[in-house]
């Protein structure tokens, strides 16, 4: 997989909240209306490049964090599963936000992402001006068996195997896979695992219920795990005026790489549309 062919990084800037710092990258002006692209576990902004270029050259501000511990952030020698905690993550997000002196954003979050928009809107729904998420269930209860049996699937492996695996098991597309695959191969597993353990039991329906502004869910109809956790949410969300549910075929759990152009068009009418 050769990473010449992977879009290039933009040039990263860092925000300090507490002993870690947090990179991301903006793409379009800075009197623009601002857009969150926030990627998933063991992911980073790679994931969301070209999207911004897509959504900065259409009138927005576009912010792509590395989440704490993934990408181009930085974390300190002395760490503990105790900073990885979804309070903390979403944090981070707040601090950068605060930064770019962004009182007020729209959301696009794929899956971890999603699940920190979702913990944010719950302790302060201001600051989002809209929510998008794919590939997140609002509630999750996977055991905690799964956590080390990931882990020695990983030790076993190796990561380039890993990663590989991981990358074919994402998705069929051959550009998706080269930009997951360089994801993965480069998360730091000991982050991963530590982020996992919190994210694997959550529950975030009430603070979607009591979210006044509208959602957006695009659900990959090929990202089965997810979708398999999401009969309660739907339940839940079915009759919210605010709820808006889009199908996209021959998408995956990184749905806007599988496939870009449609996701593109669903998320910008969406915006154009509230």
């Amino acid at each position: 997989m050769a990473k010449a062919e992977l879009p290039e990084l933009p040039k990263a800037k860092f925000c300090k909240n507490g002993d870690y710092e947090s990179a991301y990258f903006v793409l379009g002006e800075d009197s623009a209306t601002p857009l969150v692209l926030c990627h998933g576990l063991a992911a980073n902004g790679l994931q969301f490049i070209n999207d911004a270029h897509y959504f900065a050259s259409r009138g927005y501000k576009v912010i792509v964090p590395d989440l704490r511990g993934l990408g181009r952030s930085k974390t300190p020698v002395d760490r503990h599963e105790s900073d990885f905690t979804i309070s903390l993550l979403a944090s981070d997000l707040i601090a950068i936000l605060d930064q770019e002196k962004i009182t007020s954003t729209h959301w696009v979050g794929n899956s971890l992402g999603g699940i920190l928009a979702l913990f944010i809107i719950g302790k302060n729904p201001d600051r989002l001006k809209s929510l998008i998420t794919f590939g997140t269930a609002y509630k999750l209860d996977v055991p905690q068996l799964i956590i080390p049996i990931m882990q020695y699937g990983y030790d076993l492996l190796g990561p380039n195997t890993s990663a590989q695996l991981g990358a074919h098991a994402t998705s069929p597309n051959a550009n998706a896979q080269l930009v997951i695959y360089d994801m993965l191969v480069n998360a730091d597993m000991w982050v991963v695992k530590a982020i996992g353990n919190y994210v694997r039991k959550y529950n975030f329906i009430a603070n979607a219920l009591t979210y006044k502004k509208p959602i957006l869910m695009i659900r990959g109809l090929n990202d089965h795990p997810v979708n398999q956790a999401l009969k309660s949410t739907l339940d839940a969300m079915k009759n919210q005026s605010n709820f808006t549910l889009i199908d996209v075929k021959k998408a995956g759990h990184c749905a806007n790489l599988d496939q870009p152009e449609q996701m593109r068009i669903i998320i910008s009418d969406f915006l154009v549309s509230i």
